[in-house]
């Protein structure tokens, strides 16, 4: 996946958690995709991406964030938040 083999393309990396969370987000989420096309900035240099539920709470608890401020269409997504 991360030499971004073409074969790869559509791979994900997910959690590995309760499928009968009655919380919807924390049954099967995706933590990493893979992307081998160029992308418009950096060209080839990355093929994996972070997604936005997993690197956030990372850059948060490494910048010492205590209250995140987000929109409330990430509401359903906060036990995700504080999993990560």
């Amino acid at each position: 996946m991360i030499e971004g083999d073409k074969k790869a393309q559509g791979w994900c990396i997910r959690a590995k958690m309760n499928m009968q969370d009655p919380v919807k987000c924390l049954r099967d989420p995706v933590l990493y995709r893979s992307n081998p096309d160029r992308h418009h900035r950096t060209g080839t240099t990355y093929k994996c991406y972070p997604t936005y539920d997993f690197a956030c709470p990372i850059v948060d608890a490494i910048e010492g964030v205590t209250h995140s401020m987000r929109s409330i269409e990430y509401k359903d997504r906060d036990k995700l938040f504080e999993w990560v």
